[in-house]
């Protein structure tokens, strides 16, 4: 063969071994016994069978046990056909396959003269976690209509004298179904009863078979109440004792007996001891040449295929005793592509997981990774050396299928040893890497096989691919091992010959968990520790989400008889109710527990549900096998270096909390109890379903039977607990804790009804996040509405479908409270949040928002204390997180106050309000605040207003309350008494007080007015102006400039520069000069400003003048004789400003010069020439006693 041929392509799979056998199933198909191989141990088993036919004495009732997928269901199928109606098809099949495997046990059968016969009925059985009682009269329903079946088939037209056993059979289904299981009396004497009609109608007898015992078995353990199993001590007895027409019983289980009882108290396992004797076991595991041929029968050839060198199995001293070698070696050659050493290890190592043959089959037949199929899917073969499924690709198959379940079996430690070993190899070549994995298998089985240990030999074997010739991996392997060995990773044990790996762990898991136990507190309650282990997760109740929109979550909590109470009256934080499930002790626990959830101060609590179980089974076992792991891992700090041991509890751990969650399940969720008869739940006669007993409102619920039902009641409890909650279908909003999406579009919805409220749709365009809320919390509940045309916000009416009425109905409660006194934001809330409405936080804001703008005219919001006069888009911001800060009031005008509130109607400058409603106190109170908010800063500050002026100024500013400040606080500032409402007023006294009310209101507005006007008036007065003129400001531009060009003092420039500005107003000219003088704009000025402007006015004017006459005295000049024109000016204590402007021609600047001279040399000689201030005081007393000459001789000249 030169090609390369694809392994798939010359090995198959025989159908047979593609599913796993199913009793009930597969005995009622035409391809039953299909690929069926009688082993040497199901002809063993049959042999027992026959032999209690031929001597009536022999025991009728077995147990067969063995692991899972032995092939024990597989025998049972061929059994039930083997003994059926000789006139079917299969079970000529089956006598055929007899025939073929055992002539002898065959000819023995057929001395049974069973030919011509009806055979057995079968009642066959397959497990399931009920009472098995049930499913005995199911089974036997069902075998008595299939051997009628059988009877019409052969010719009868009906089979009379099986329907009144057939209606008796229903008629107890029936009862069962309303709660009352049949007793064990009862269905032995209905099998009894059908051995008769059977024999009537030429049967041979009743088969039944109980496959997978084991789940009935731990559904009574768990329930010993309503899995009673003496029911099958009374078949047993019944099957012994029959005659010519026998009962013969078979049960098949996994696992001994005595394992399923080990939890259980002592007198239970004696009366459970009872049950087992009745039983002759029959022990079903197959022998290792079994195996092989098991395994040859499976895998098919197409071709084939050079044969290595399989006798190397042989010279190892692998060969089974029973076996020689001829046979041996054809046996392996049948199981190829599995490598020799593969097909011996399979069986016992997968007996040590409980699998046995089905995971041998799962095996050969799973397109898992590393898988067979998947080998034969990747390899090829050429011709001469076929490659071979080894021992690590074993390894690598059951670590990719059971992963971390391998820490959990027998050998945990061993498996975590192999993964260990890898990870300290650093760089490892894939032969050590293989060589690891094969000797941790090797060691794993090889203390059931004697030989198939880790020699050498045996390893070269298993991991050359069976080539002893290929020198090349001979070398390959023991460089590997070498390497192993040096890096201490594997080591050799000479008195044994064999490798193993080094363990690498120096603690041992096993004996920590033997101290955790020993260190258990004896006091440890079985509620608290469930609860730490395991986080209790709520239950939705599902319905009522899907029916109103609103999620709601019952918190489950674990409690026990002492601490009931305590845990019945915890908070459960933001859960609508509570399912409360007490774990009773013992049976005397489970009555007082009862008895407290039906007390009466328990029966008012409609949102808690109660669970009681029947028993607790190996709940307590469970969780404590799990505290104990969590002991060894808090107590043990040597873990942290120690990988293996890690991976091993952490294994364990993983385990245990799945067999804790498993429990719960078990007891909780309805899955042990529920059994189907008729497609019904069925109730035992105390009217339990499952493992345990519910109560709500003092009372035993009953229709509670499964995790459905369960569901269904806890909606039907949200139903009771809040019936008015809106229905509003958005996932969006309608939740307590919403996201930052629903956040945004909350706002942008809030700020649109704040903005367009009478826009449809409130202007939203499109189908942003924001128009679902809207469509379903306003729209669909018809609070955004169109009224007269006009589209607004108004109250949802009584028959809407949406419910929201009800809330807003409490809404308008909590406002009539208003009235009185302001109430808190968050007190509304938590109101809605309450039975019976039930309202998420989420819509809540936009609902208050709809409300805030229906009753504008009503209602007034305060924050922090303080009167909001604007709701706006910031102040919602801050209401949504922290609504506390929030209060609301609402008003009502009676009496005298009506008189007032009429008055101040007419008095604001509309009307009607811009939304086209009427004046209302808010809008009064908001025009007042307006106006004052409107008022320059000076107007607020200044004390230059009269006193009412300034009471009333200061009342509007600090209002709090609205109707305090319209009827109290500006009468008093005005000197009126209070407009109390029981106050008895004349409207002469109104009249005055709103007179009054507004000339002080004129005044405020007047003062700014009035400070531009004393602004001028100085302007007027320091620059000497014509106060008649119309536009003295014109004159004073005129006289500024000529200056402007010639002025070097900056101050005085920049005063000027602004009087000069001919682009503005008279006003906003004055503004512009108080500005600069005060260094602020007069509408921020206070008291003093004023004073600081009058005072540098004051030094400006000064300086202008001065300017002022030199400039005009430098006009009067004209020629170009013109020399410097000097400002000389004297002031003294006694006298004004004397002051004179001269000009120094430039002819005289020589004889001005000798004149300076001489009085230097006068002040020189007189001894004053070091002494300035002097000099200068002369200077001046000259200069002022020539000025005022100059000023007598111009007054003679005018005179």
């Amino acid at each position: 063969m030169n090609k390369a041929i694809p392994l798939s392509e010359l090995f198959h799979i025989t159908s047979r071994f593609h599913r796993s056998v199913h009793l009930e199933r597969d005995f009622y198909g035409k391809n039953a016994l299909e690929g069926y191989v009688l082993t040497v141990t199901a002809r063993e088993t049959l042999q027992r069978l026959i032999a209690a036919l031929e001597d009536e004495s022999t025991s009728k009732v077995w147990s067969l046990t063995g692991p899972y997928g032995s092939g024990k269901s597989a025998f049972a199928l061929f059994a039930a056909k083997l003994l059926g109606d000789s006139e079917s098809p299969t079970t000529q099949a089956a006598m055929k396959l007899l025939k073929h495997g055992d002539e002898s046990l065959w000819d023995r059968f057929i001395g049974l003269n069973l030919y011509g016969r009806r055979g057995f009925c079968p009642v066959l059985i397959s497990g399931e976690r009920s009472p098995i009682a049930l499913a005995l009269l199911r089974g036997l329903e069902r075998g008595l209509i299939a051997f009628g079946d059988s009877l019409v088939r052969s010719g009868a037209t009906q089979y009379t004298s099986l329907r009144p056993l057939l209606l008796d059979i229903q008629k107890r289904l029936d009862a069962a179904e309303n709660g009352r299981l049949p007793h064990a009396s009862e269905i032995t004497g209905l099998f009894e009863s059908a051995t008769h009609q059977i024999d009537a109608e030429g049967g041979s007898g009743l088969l039944l078979i109980v496959d997978e015992l084991g789940k009935f078995l731990e559904y009574a353990a768990q329930d010993p109440a309503y899995g009673d199993l003496f029911v099958l001590q009374s078949l047993a007895e019944f099957a012994t004792r029959s005659g010519q027409t026998p009962l013969l019983m078979v049960t098949i289980l996994h696992q001994a007996f005595e394992q399923y009882v080990q939890r259980l108290a002592i007198s239970q396992r004696e009366e459970w001891a009872k049950v087992q004797g009745r039983f002759e076991d029959a022990s079903f595991i197959e022998p290792t040449e079994q195996v092989l041929r098991l395994i040859g029968s499976a895998i098919e050839k197409t071709a084939a295929v050079e044969n290595p060198n399989l006798s190397v199995a042989a010279d190892l001293e692998l060969k089974p005793r029973q076996l020689d070698q001829s046979e041996f070696v054809s046996l392996l050659d049948s199981c190829l592509p599995l490598h020799p050493t593969v097909a011996l290890i399979v069986s016992p190592l997968f007996r040590r997981f409980a699998q046995n043959e089905r995971s041998l089959f799962a095996l050969l037949n799973s397109s898992e990774p590393h898988g067979l199929q998947d080998f034969l899917a990747t390899q090829t073969y050429d011709g001469r050396c076929l490659p071979t499924f080894t021992l690590s690709n074993l390894y690598d198959y059951i670590y990719n299928a059971l992963g971390s379940g391998l820490y959990t079996s027998r050998e945990g430690a061993k498996w975590a040893q192999i993964e260990s070993a890898i990870e300290r190899l650093s760089n490892p070549s894939p032969m050590t890497v293989k060589l690891i994995k094969t000797i941790g298998l090797l060691g794993i089985v090889g203390e059931t096989s004697v030989n198939l240990k880790a020699s050498k030999a045996l390893l070269r074997y298993a991991l050359d691919g069976m080539d002893t010739l290929q020198n090349e991996p001979v070398q390959s392997f023991e460089n590997a091992l070498e390497i192993l060995e040096q890096r201490s990773i594997v080591i050799y044990r000479r008195y044994s010959d064999a490798y193993a790996l080094w363990e690498g762990s120096d603690i041992d898991i096993e004996a920590r968990l033997r101290e955790a136990r020993e260190q258990l507190d004896s006091n440890l309650r079985l509620p608290t520790a469930l609860s730490t282990l395991t986080q209790p997760q709520p239950l939705i109740a599902r319905r009522h989400l899907f029916v109103t929109g609103t999620l709601r979550y019952f918190a489950v909590r674990y409690t026990d008889l002492e601490s009931f109470d305590a845990d019945l009256h915890k908070p459960y934080d933001d859960a609508d109710g509570l399912v409360l499930y007490a774990l009773p002790a013992n049976e005397l626990e489970k009555k007082q527990l009862v008895k407290k959830a039906t007390n009466a101060s328990v029966a008012i609590r409609k949102e808690v549900l109660i669970a009681i179980p029947q028993s607790i089974g190996f709940l307590r076992d469970a969780v404590l096998e799990l505290w104990c792991l969590g002991w060894v891992e808090e107590n043990t700090p040597e873990l942290t270096g120690d990988a293996t041991a890690r991976r091993e509890l952490w294994a364990r751990r993983g385990e245990a909390e799945r067999e804790v969650s498993a429990q719960l399940t078990s007891l909780f969720s309805g899955t042990i109890a529920s059994s189907q008869v008729g497609g019904s739940l069925v109730r035992n006669d105390t009217g339990n379903t499952g493992g345990y007993l519910w109560y709500h409102k003092g009372g035993r619920k009953r229709q509670i039977t499964s995790r459905r039902t369960l569901n269904e009641y806890l909606s039907k409890i949200c139903k009771s607990v809040y019936p008015q909650t809106p229905i509003l279908r958005n996932e969006l909003i309608n939740r307590q804790q919403i996201s930052s999406q629903a956040a945004s579009a909350r706002r942008q919805l809030i700020e649109a009804m704040l903005d367009s409220q009478g826009q449809e749709r409130l202007g939203i365009k499109g189908y942003p996040p924001e128009m679902s809320i809207y469509l379903s919390l306003l729209f669909n509940t018809r609070i955004h509405r169109r009224v007269s045309g006009v589209w607004g916000f108004h109250p949802p009416k009584a028959g809407n479908k949406t419910r929201i009425y009800f809330t807003w109905q409490e809404i308008e409660k909590f406002l009539s409270k208003c009235e009185e006194t302001r109430q808190s934001v968050a007190t509304l809330y938590k109101r809605l949040e309450q039975p019976p409405f039930g309202l998420r936080s989420g819509p809540m804001p936009i609902l208050l928002c709809a409300v805030l703008l229906h009753y504008k005219s009503e209602i007034a919001l305060y924050e922090e204390g303080s009167f909001v006069a604007d709701i706006s888009m910031p102040v919602f911001e801050r209401l949504i997180r922290s609504p506390e800060k929030f209060e609301i009031k609402r008003f009502r005008m009676e009496g005298i106050r009506a008189e007032v509130f009429e008055q101040f109607t007419g008095m604001i400058s509309k009307p009607v309000s811009a939304e086209g409603s009427p004046p209302n106190l808010l809008v009064i109170v908001r025009a007042l605040i307006g106006f004052i908010h409107k008022l320059p800063r000076y107007t607020m500050l200044t004390q230059d207003l009269s006193d009412a002026a300034i009471a009333l100024r200061r009342a509007i500013a600090d209002a709090r309350e609205p109707d305090t400040l319209l009827f109290e606080q500006l009468p008093q500032a005005l000197g009126f008494d209070a407009f109390g409402p029981s106050v008895k007023t004349d409207s002469k006294t109104v009249d005055v007080f709103f007179n009054a009310l507004q000339d002080t209101l004129s005044e405020l507005k007047q003062a700014y007015d009035d400070l531009l006007s004393s602004i001028e008036e100085m302007l007027v007065s320091e620059f000497s102006l014509q106060s008649d003129s119309d536009s003295p400001h014109t004159e004073l531009i005129e006289r500024a400039s000529p200056l402007l060009d010639s002025t070097i003092d900056t101050q005085l420039k920049g005063f000027l520069i602004r009087i000069c500005d001919e682009g503005l107003d008279f006003k906003e000219w004055v503004e512009a000069i108080g500005t600069y003088i005060a260094g602020k704009p007069p509408a921020s000025w206070n008291d003093s400003d004023k004073a600081h402007f009058k005072m540098n006015l004051s030094e400006l004017a000064r300086k202008f003048h001065h300017f002022d006459a030199l400039s005009f005295e430098r006009q009067e000049q004209s020629d170009n004789s013109v020399g410097e024109v000097i400002r000389v000016g004297i002031t003294t204590r006694s006298s004004t400003e004397q002051e004179r402007v001269v000009t120094v021609p430039s002819t005289a600047e020589a004889q001005i010069d000798n004149i300076e001279r001489g009085i230097e040399e006068v002040f020189e000689s007189a001894g004053v020439d070091g002494n300035s201030n002097l000099r200068l005081a002369i200077l001046a007393r000259l200069s002022q006693k020539l000025m005022e000459q100059l000023e007598d001789s111009v007054d003679e000249e005018s005179a």
